[in-house]
């Protein structure tokens, strides 16, 4: 949600500090941001508090800016309940959480509970404990179907998902009006059409794939045009996969992503800055993007609000052509909980409750954070469904229409850290023409399987 992979992806965290100009549920936003203190499992960074014979928990994040003050506010709700639980929370950065989480493992020192992206359950696995013993009564029940099922591993539940956050199509208003393009969308020729036209008849840039500099934000968009083409990433099970994207429909979808910026030269092929998509986006120099949900965030200025001459919409990306589903890519924030031999079972039940209350008492995380609560209930509160996000610039509305239809498509659950650049930035180096199709299909391909069969 955040760049919450930093350097290394194009996740969700914001780069400029969100303030409440999208909703009612702004307001609540607590100032100060979390600090970062020794990574070890016990202390925290003391800023929950609680008194000396209650609970202590220990509970890592990797947010980053707005999301980082977002969840301390959350936090700090929770301990404000005076229930014995106190959660001590601790800032990991992104980039170094899972080598962290993986060694305090090791050490003895690991948390009571950890975020992380819901599709990394079977990797986690390995560190983690299952909940189903310590959760309440209907708790599955509280949640999306799609993002609770996302969490099983081997008929159990690693984790609890915080939000349900995708990618779509963002149109800019003003370059769509100076093209004459409308766009509703029904097939990729309409879509087509409608980039030629922009690249006719504006100064700008009609679309981009990209919206980050490494190859998880290629795969993300890839994964879209791949299920929408009818392909699969891996097929098979685990121990037993089979990588299967470097042909058929997977071959098809790399093309066409190659094609925006070769054969029909929408994009650029240059890459200068992470943002350099949505800033272009921003300035009306890029008609339309593959953007996260969160993506709002990035178009804020240094005041942190979104520009009063920036009219913009939020669309489901489904004009990619082939005999699969119309799907978008998603992902879910969620809460895990490492193995840790000194947490008694009393610590365990607490931790699933703080992380039961986190997922499903907030309105924050949507109506600051641009994200879809995975809580049924969140979701469609009226804090929510009056926000901007929801009425204007509809990206948590549609975020919610695909998730209730059925309509999103979560990336394969595997044993490796399946974002590696080790994997996709081949796809990033294809769609900026530096390398050919098949070039990068083959060592994308090859380098996945390795690490499969190794895993």
């Amino acid at each position: 949600m955040t760049n919450q992979n930093h350097a290394t992806d194009d996740s969700n965290s914001k780069q400029i500090t969100r303030r409440a100009a999208l909703g009612t549920g702004g307001a609540l936003l607590a100032s100060g941001l979390a600090g970062c203190s020794g990574l070890t499992g016990g202390g925290g960074d003391g800023s929950s508090g609680g008194s000396s014979d209650s609970i202590q928990l220990d509970y890592w994040m990797y947010f980053g800016a707005q999301e980082n003050e977002e969840m301390t506010s959350l936090v700090e709700d929770f301990n404000a309940l005076d229930n014995g639980i106190t959660v001590n929370k601790q800032s990991v950065p992104f980039e170094e959480f899972l080598t962290k989480l993986f060694t305090s493992v090791s050490s003895g020192n690991a948390p009571h509970v950890a975020s992380y992206y819901g599709s990394y359950g079977r990797h986690l696995q390995q560190i983690c404990h299952p909940i189903d013993d310590y959760l309440s009564n209907g708790a599955k029940n509280k949640y999306f179907q799609s993002a609770w099922d996302n969490l099983q591993v081997d008929g159990q539940t690693y984790a609890l998902p915080l939000d349900i956050h995708g990618k779509g199509l963002y149109t800019n208003d003003a370059v769509m009006e100076e093209a004459g393009v409308d766009p509703d969308f029904a097939d990729w020729q309409s879509f087509s059409d409608a980039c030629n036209t922009i690249v006719e008849e504006t100064d700008s840039r009609a679309f981009s794939m990209l919206n980050g500099q490494a190859g998880q934000s290629a795969l993300r968009a890839y994964i879209i045009a791949l299920t929408q083409a009818g392909g699969n990433i891996i097929e098979g099970e685990p121990g037993n996969y089979d990588v299967v994207f470097d042909q058929g429909p997977g071959k098809e979808a790399a093309q066409l992503m190659s094609s925006v910026v070769g054969e029909h030269g929408w994009d650029k092929t240059e890459f200068r800055s992470g943002l350099g998509r949505i800033n272009d986006f921003v300035n009306g120099d890029l008609g339309m993007v593959v953007e996260g949900t969160w993506g709002i965030n990035n178009f804020e200025n240094e005041n942190g609000e979104v520009p009063e001459d920036l009219s913009f919409e939020f669309h489901k990306p489904f004009m990619f052509p082939g005999s699969g589903e119309d799907v978008a890519w998603a992902e879910s924030n969620s809460l895990y909980f490492p193995v840790n031999d000194s947490h008694n079972e009393t610590e365990k039940q607490a931790a699933v409750e703080f992380a039961e209350y986190i997922t499903q008492n907030h309105t924050l995380w949507a109506s600051a954070g641009g994200h879809l609560p995975a809580a049924k209930s969140v979701a469609t509160s009226s804090e929510v469904k009056n926000t901007k996000l929801w009425t204007e610039f509809k990206s948590i509305s549609r975020m919610h229409e695909m998730v209730t239809n059925n309509q999103i498509e979560y990336q394969p659950m595997t044993p490796i850290h399946l974002n590696s650049n080790r994997y996709w930035k081949p796809l990033y180096e294809m769609y900026l023409q530096n390398m050919s199709v098949d070039e990068a299909l083959t060592q994308a391909a090859n380098s996945l399987q390795s690490a499969l069969d190794d895993a």
